[in-house]
């Protein structure tokens, strides 16, 4: 296959995340939950920062921490065509190391987004980064080049003009790639090793932004992925379709795992339980649970979501709508994370409102750091990594 550059022919065994990592997309579990504790309810741009970083561009992914290495991604240029993927300490805010591409697909996209619209995904032993121009790379924890794929050069007929969104994700040796669009369209798992194709199979051809998610059942590991026209699960081994939930779907919101159920965004938020033998069955609907583009999380057995108007809305595991609260004026982009207690909702002004966990509304705390966020922040080493489009925080208590 043309365009696969490998540094190494020695295999690499993916290795997995700490407990307390954040190497995804809303992290470990995919479920934007942390166990960490003493998570910061008050900070400023001069208060309990522990540090803070330039990030090189603009970036609307969310950054993942594994270990002591915290990995962003960010575009640059006149043609946001700069692609850059920078590791920092995790503990210092000291940039480790700095690495620079041209792309070599289209950099075409809305303009409140990026070329760096993916969020990366790591273990021990690197990072994987995917951009909106679907260029592909991999660098080992030191900064070297582990191998790099363009995928516009391998599959041409890719097409979006408002860019691109979706990440990656790991499973086992695999790399998970996502690639919705206008033309060829596929989902696809690639040796972490070197970045060869394992197994690739066809999608609709349409414009979607979701991040696949993994589920345990009947002893496989399905991949969920949602698009316009619903929801398939995939054989993570070998990319077979497993099951189909066909509906009106979304384009934008993560499926989100609660309990043996599943929960999607359709007409509402939509909640599902697969079967092993069938399509899955539909326990419940809820338009007031749902939200365009945030990803629910299922915390303390409650779903908190956020309407990208920033109508916060709570909900129990039955669909049954708890409480909402109108949160500060902004456009809500990032989707919630929890733990220690606390749900942080993020908006474009720099605002993350902070809210009791609980069936009842509490706004423990109103944060501005007045840049404007987009992507997810991350929990780790007890600390709130959030990245603005321009900048890094490292957000801690105080001791």
């Amino acid at each position: 296959m043309k365009n696969i550059l490998s540094l190494t022919g020695l295999l690499l065994i993916a290795s997995l995340a700490s407990a307390g990592d954040w190497p995804q997309f809303r992290g470990q579990a995919s479920n934007g939950v942390s166990e960490d504790k003493n998570l910061p309810t008050t900070w400023s741009p001069t208060e309990n920062i522990r540090w803070k970083a330039a990030v090189p561009g603009r970036s609307v992914a969310s950054p993942v921490v594994v270990g002591n290495r915290v990995y962003v991604a960010s575009a640059s240029g006149v043609r946001h065509d700069k692609l850059s993927v920078v590791c920092f300490d995790a503990e210092t805010g000291t940039q480790l190391w700095h690495r620079q591409m041209n792309a070599t697909g289209n950099t075409g996209c809305h303009p409140k987004s990026s070329m760096a619209a993916p969020s990366p995904v790591a273990n021990a032993d690197g990072v994987f980064v995917l951009f909106a121009t679907a260029d592909l790379v991999s660098f080992d924890k030191d900064g070297n080049l582990r191998w790099y794929r363009s995928l516009a050069g391998d599959y041409p007929a890719i097409a979006n003009q408002v860019g691109m969104a979706s990440s990656p994700i790991l499973w086992k040796n695999s790399l998970i790639v996502p690639m919705d669009s206008d033309g060829e369209s596929f989902l696809a798992a690639l040796d972490t090793s070197d970045g060869r194709n394992l197994w690739k199979v066809e999608r609709p051809k349409d414009i979607n932004w979701v991040t696949p998610a993994l589920r345990q059942a009947d002893g496989k590991t399905e991949i969920l992925f949602l698009g316009r026209l619903g929801m398939t699960a995939y054989n993570a081994a070998n990319g077979n379709k497993i099951w189909n939930y066909s509906t009106e779907g979304g384009t934008i919101a993560t499926p989100v795992m609660m309990d043996d159920m599943v929960l999607m965004q359709g007409r509402g938020l939509v909640c599902l339980k697969p079967k092993a033998d069938a399509n899955p069955e539909v326990i419940w609907t809820s338009p007031k649970l749902g939200s365009g583009s945030c990803t629910p999380v299922v915390y303390k057995d409650l779903i908190y979501n956020v309407s990208g108007a920033g109508v916060m809305v709570c909900g129990d595991k039955n669909g049954k709508e708890l409480w909402t609260e109108r949160l500060k004026k902004g456009k809500y982009w990032a989707s919630p994370i929890a733990g220690d207690g606390k749900i942080y909702v993020s908006n474009d002004e720099g605002i993350v409102t902070v809210m009791k966990a609980g069936d009842k509304a509490e706004v423990l705390a109103t944060n501005d750091l007045k840049e404007e966020i987009m992507g997810t922040p991350a929990i780790a080493n007890g600390a709130i990594y959030l990245q603005t489009v321009t900048k890094l925080y490292c957000i801690e208590a105080k001791k």
